[in-house]
């Protein structure tokens, strides 16, 4: 229930909201910009390429495909490497990518730390890393020598920020119940 319905829910929200994240944005013009004629600034939101989608072992499905969902829904190209440690929901995730994802879009690569540092070589456009902070240093550190861009989920406390004007009670509901689930 915790790995599906959450995918299936972010599966749905992006579908929902693709028209709206792909419109155009106009803004206002800096009058430093206008020329001869007024001028229009439009904020276009393009694709970034192909993004690496690393997923973790403790949340296997959900923490390889919502990120993975994120990308495509972005109008990215992906290659997924699912976490060795959880092999049973690698093949599944394996299985579906090939049998429900355009092939030359999305491709799925099963494999153990020798997969993931090929992979990690390979020059993408962005990287989503979900793991240890000791395994998220090697991959930021290669990322880094490839000036590639990463988005890192790592081991650790996380922390919660509380925003004003929240219904404190579901706050405070909704840490302790995500704090809590999985053994912390």
């Amino acid at each position: 229930m915790a790995e599906v319905n959450g995918v299936m829910g972010d599966a749905k929200w992006n579908l929902a909201n693709l028209d709206k994240h792909m419109k155009d944005e106009v803004v206002p013009t800096e009058m430093i910009q206008f020329t001869q004629s007024p001028s229009k600034t439009v904020i276009r939101y393009e694709p970034l390429g192909v993004i690496a989608v690393y997923g973790a072992w403790n949340y296997p499905f959900s923490l390889t495909m919502q990120p993975l969902i994120g990308a495509i829904s972005a109008g990215n190209c992906c290659i997924v490497k699912p976490s060795e440690l959880s092999p049973a929901t690698s093949a599944v995730i394996n299985r579906l990518v090939n049998q429900y994802m355009d092939p030359d879009c999305v491709q799925c690569c099963e494999g153990g730390i020798d997969v993931a540092v090929h992979l990690n070589n390979k020059k993408t456009d962005l990287i989503c890393f979900t793991g240890s902070t000791f395994v998220g240093k090697i991959v930021a550190q290669t990322a880094a020598k490839n000036m590639i861009p990463c988005i890192m989920e790592l081991g650790g406390k996380c922390p919660t920020i509380i925003d004003e004007g929240v219904d404190m009670s579901n706050a405070v509901h909704k840490i302790v119940q995500t704090k809590f689930s999985n053994s912390g």
